[in-house]
C-alpha cells in the first residue's frame, strides 16, 4: 500500500514560555514539575534573611528563623493535643513545622488553605531532627510576578472549572491533610 502524496504542514510557530509560566503550565498540566522549584523563582524576590532547608543544619539550636516553602503535608493527630505538624519543601529539601494551638487558633485559614507559606519561628534541633516551632504564619506571594495565562495541556481531573490555570497556586496540587480536621 501506497501513503497518498500529501504535504505535511510546517508546525506552528509558538511564542517561548518565561520561566514562571512554564512553571504553572508544568503544575497546571501534570500536577508536578522537572523544571524550576517554585521557591527557587521566588527565592530572589524575598526577604535575604530567609534561611533555605539547608542553612537550617548549620544555624544554632534555639535560633529565631524565618523559613518558606511549599506546603507538602499537613498533620494534625487526635493525640497530639491540637499541635499540628506541617512539612515544607523549598528548592533544597525538606523542612518540620510544628505549629502549637495558639498559634494554629490565629492562624487557621493559612495553616489549612495555604499552599506556599512563610513560618517564623524558634528552631529545634534533637539530633537528626530539625524542626521549626512556629509563632507566625504568612502566606508567600509574589505581587510583582504577573499572573501566568497558560493553557493546560491535558484536561485536569482534579479542577472542576475547568478554567485554564492563572496562577501557581491554583495549578499546584492538593497538599496531602491527616488527621483530625478543624
Amino acid at each position: 500500500m501506497t501513503p497518498l502524496p500529501l504535504a505535511v504542514p510546517a508546525a506552528p510557530r509558538l511564542r517561548e514560555l518565561g520561566e514562571w509560566e512554564r512553571l504553572v503550565a508544568d503544575y497546571s498540566s501534570t500536577g508536578m514539575t522537572l523544571g524550576e522549584h517554585p521557591l527557587g523563582l521566588l527565592r530572589p524576590g524575598l526577604d535575604e534573611g530567609l534561611a533555605t532547608s539547608a542553612d537550617l543544619e548549620r544555624i544554632p539550636d534555639r535560633s529565631r528563623v524565618r523559613v518558606a516553602g511549599l506546603v507538602v503535608a499537613r498533620q494534625r493527630p487526635a493525640t497530639a493535643k491540637g499541635i499540628l505538624f506541617m512539612l515544607l519543601e523549598d528548592e533544597h529539601g525538606t523542612i518540620n513545622l510544628i505549629i502549637p494551638p495558639n498559634v494554629y487558633a490565629e492562624h487557621r485559614m493559612i495553616a489549612r488553605s495555604g499552599p506556599l507559606l512563610l513560618a517564623t519561628g524558634r528552631l529545634e534541633c534533637r539530633g537528626a531532627n530539625i524542626n521549626v516551632v512556629v509563632d507566625r504564619l504568612e502566606r508567600l506571594h509574589r505581587p510583582d510576578l504577573p499572573p501566568a495565562e497558560v493553557r493546560q495541556i491535558e484536561p485536569s481531573a482534579r479542577r472542576e472549572t475547568g478554567r485554564d490555570a492563572v496562577e501557581l497556586e491554583a495549578a499546584l496540587p492538593a497538599v496531602h491533610s491527616f488527621g483530625r480536621r478543624g
